[in-house]
């Protein structure tokens, strides 16, 4: 009867240890996986603005150009996705993902940031963050293309929770790249990135007897940031409004001072004043309806408003060095300098044959600037 009723006693106390044990394992068990809930990003749509229009001068080197945009800065407050949740305990990654297309073949200038692509050739968009810096591994949501921001630890105590640190900040700042040859154009609004956050819930104290939701899973896009358009243009030279229509004022001779064929008197300089940018290689043409025989020189024609022309004289034209201007032909001037640029010249009267008469005596030539 002992070793009956021990048996019986000792079965209960295995069939009492198993229960017990299976129901620890139940409490135990996570809960179903599922979609992390949505963190809040404040403004929901951020959008950045480079200033614009760029200019571009030709032979510029590759590298940033333009300004950087303001800075931009989004607030992600993960509270309330803790609020959704029956967890006491969860750690929200906030991450960046669905990144527009990334250039990986050209190395960020200064070697932080990423760089995306754009529609203008040879232009690409830096974009870079702090206090974490934007980045191309695969850190965004599920393993994807993009960057972790940061992570807000959230843990409930009673009636009340709380996250640290939240918000989660990031300040964006995004520039131009010149990469290689520009065609110019504008560059279209490009949704750079989505918001996403992922969720882990920490195993809870061994003392608590807790169930905990497991997100596998990252939420859903709850915010983004795009680039607004851009204008790229190749820089012009622009002539001064003094130098749109200039008269220069020869002095008064007598006839004695041009005794014989290409005898000169009377020089005197004028100027022709552009704007140009650095980075263009600069010619000039001068052209005229009356060329004369001689280099530079422009014919009187039969008559001027002040009276009968002057016989057997005409005005030379004559470059900086004191040589004669080459009617139609493109002059090099060299490489513009970024800002006033200033080309001088000389006109005089000149003899065409002999004897000169007294008269009145006028020309007119038109000039091209030409650049690349």
């Amino acid at each position: 009867m002992k070793d009956s009723r021990f048996a019986m006693h000792l079965a209960r106390r295995i069939c009492g240890g198993l229960l017990v044990i299976g129901l620890l394992l139940v409490t135990m068990r996570p809960a179903a996986a599922t979609q992390a809930p949505a963190c809040v990003a404040s403004p929901t749509n951020s959008a950045i603005t480079i200033p614009s229009p760029i200019s571009i001068a030709p032979g510029a080197s590759n590298g940033m150009i333009g300004q950087p945009s303001p800075p931009v800065t989004v607030s992600i407050d993960c509270y309330p996705a803790f609020q959704q949740t029956p967890n006491y305990y969860d750690d929200f990654t906030v991450q960046t993902g669905q990144l527009a297309a990334l250039d990986l073949t050209t190395p960020p200038p200064g070697g932080s940031g990423i760089m995306f692509q754009t529609n203008v050739p040879g232009i690409d968009v830096l974009l870079t963050a702090t206090p974490t810096q934007t980045s191309s591994g695969n850190n965004g949501p599920n393993g994807t293309i993009g960057w972790a921001m940061g992570t807000s630890n959230c843990t409930s105590s009673g009636y009340y929770g709380y996250c640290q640190p939240n918000p989660i900040n990031a300040t964006f700042i995004a520039q131009l790249v010149k990469t290689g040859p520009v065609s110019p154009g504008t560059i279209s609004n490009i949704q750079i990135l989505h918001f996403f956050d992922s969720d882990y819930s920490p195993p809870p104290p061994r003392n608590r007897r807790l169930t905990n939701t497991v997100y596998t899973s990252a939420s859903a896009s709850y915010g983004t940031l795009t680039l607004n358009p851009v204008t790229v243009s190749m820089s012009t030279c622009n002539i001064s409004a003094s130098s749109t229509n200039i008269s220069v004022v020869l002095p008064t001779i007598s006839t004695g001072a041009l005794q014989s064929t290409g005898s000169v008197t009377g020089q005197t300089a004028f100027n022709i004043v552009y704007s140009c940018p650095a980075g263009w290689s600069l010619y000039m043409t001068m052209s005229t309806a009356t060329p004369g025989a001689a280099s530079g020189v422009i014919l009187s024609p039969a008559s001027c408003t002040s009276g009968a022309s002057a016989t057997n004289i005409g005005v030379q034209l004559l470059q900086s060095n004191q040589q004669p201007v080459q009617f139609d032909v493109a002059q090099p001037l060299g490489n513009s300098p970024n800002g006033i640029l200033t080309i001088p010249y000389f006109a005089q009267y000149y003899a065409t044959a002999s004897p000169v008469g007294a008269g009145a005596v006028c020309a007119t030539a038109t000039f091209t600037m030409s650049y690349q």
